[in-house]
């Protein structure tokens, strides 16, 4: 009875955290029809990174939800359109992400509030616009009849480069890499 009681209290001691993963704030209008897909990404990608939560003492495991499994996860009315409040309220742990592009670049910004929303971890990641070259070269080759016969003459006329600026993205490994990086500098007890 004395092993049985010492096991369930020790198992009762296991903290478990539940991290809600807030639909991204994209601030570009291209890319806020592809939220639903960013929002999959970074729950999926959060998912494979919960063992950091342990390796820093916060917990024995994490749960990730998101704004469909948040309800059946917990029993809240809370409003998740603030979802810092609601961390807050119901003590449990809020990602935040931020997408910012222009035409020079774009940054991808994901911060990690605990339940008192405090600003445990933080990361982003950056992509730049590039300026692509090709060079413009024109060869013709000109047949001419001369005295001694027909001859080949090879002309190579060189004009300035035409250059194409690609615009910065944000692509699934620049979201992987960022929540990576998120959960692997999560500040430790």
């Amino acid at each position: 009875m004395y092993w049985l009681l010492t096991a369930s209290l020790m198992a009762a001691g296991k903290d478990i955290e539940r991290i809600y993963v807030a639909p991204p704030t994209i601030h570009h209008s291209t890319l806020s029809e592809y939220q639903p897909y960013i929002n999959s990404l970074l729950v999926a990608t959060a998912n494979t990174n919960t063992h950091w939560v342990k390796r820093t003492n916060r917990a024995d495991k994490a749960i990730i939800m998101d704004k469909h499994t948040v309800e059946v996860t917990m029993d809240t009315t809370c409003d998740y359109r603030k979802p810092l409040k609601c961390g807050n309220e119901n003590q449990h742990w809020v990602m935040i992400t931020d997408i910012f592009t222009t035409k020079d670049f774009a940054t991808i910004v994901i911060k990690l509030y605990d339940e008192d929303t405090n600003l445990i971890a933080s990361t982003s990641r950056s992509t730049y616009s590039v300026e692509e070259c090709k060079p413009q070269v024109k060869e013709t080759q000109i047949n001419s009849q001369g005295i001694l016969g027909s001859t080949d003459t090879n002309m190579v006329e060189k004009f300035p480069d035409k250059c194409v600026t690609l615009e910065p993205k944000i692509i699934a490994k620049d979201i992987h890499q960022a929540v990576t990086i998120l959960f692997a500098s999560i500040h430790p007890i």
